[in-house]
């Protein structure tokens, strides 16, 4: 049904969060184990595309995101993107740093570079086809609780400093998460970082498309629609 709309079916096969020991706090994604015969077993069910979400949190007073957990979630992500290409899917990586905190803006720079480097130094070390991989990433953001909350323009500016630091060309598409943030806002950003992209040399100085990958931001004001203040009379519980 999906095939004859046009729509390409995808898989989410990480399994759960834990707590990674050594750390403070931080966690990792399980689901490596048996992930080969599960790429293909989703492959001759239709899919052609798989998502291993990695979240990260920023706080520079706690050390993290730690050497330890970005080595290992960007490492563990490199070794599902290289299963799901062999096994035929296209993987979409998602290093998740989330907003959460009072980082700065500078903070969120330095480790997101940490995060995407080690990602990107992975991939490239397992022999990962980078032309086959898609990005799905965090904005680079000042933590929700900073005072004062950068600007659009200034936020724009972080992205493609980072992307141009650490992201090589052969990744063609890097799909920004909205991070919770409202739709306006994060459409805000991304046109900001687009036209920033424009004014500075287009695709000779920043040669990715750059793009989104939301779901609650843009779901969020629909349910806000829907909602009502009628008294409810139905008597059903």
């Amino acid at each position: 049904v999906l095939a004859k709309q046009g729509l390409i079916p995808g898989v989410k096969p990480s399994l759960t969060v834990y707590k990674l020991p050594g750390t403070n706090q931080e966690t990792y994604m399980q689901g490596l184990d048996g992930l080969s015969e599960r790429c293909a077993k989703y492959y001759a069910a239709g899919c052609r595309f798989a998502k291993w979400r990695s979240p990260l949190t920023i706080d520079v007073a706690a050390g993290t995101p730690s050497a330890l957990a970005i080595e290992t979630n960007c490492r563990d992500l490199a070794r599902y993107a290289l299963i799901c290409q062999a096994e035929g899917l296209v993987p979409i990586v998602e290093p998740d740093l989330v907003l959460k905190g009072a980082h700065s803006l500078e903070d969120a720079v330095e480790a997101n570079a940490r995060v995407l480097g080690e990602l990107v130094r992975g991939m490239q070390d397992y022999g990962v086809h980078l032309p086959g991989t898609l990005l799905k990433t965090n904005l680079v953001n000042c933590g929700k609780d900073c005072e004062p909350q950068a600007s659009v323009e200034e936020i724009a500016d972080a992205n493609l400093r980072v992307l141009r630091r650490v992201l090589p060309v052969a990744i063609a598409s890097v799909n920004y998460l909205s991070g919770g943030l409202s739709l306006d806002r994060a459409t805000a950003i991304l046109s900001a970082l687009n036209k920033l992209k424009r004014e500075r040399g287009g695709d000779r100085y920043a040669p990715w498309n750059l793009s989104f990958s939301w779901s609650s931001c843009i779901q969020l004001p629909l349910f806000d629609l829907c909602k009502t203040e009628a008294k409810d009379e139905s008597g059903l519980p």
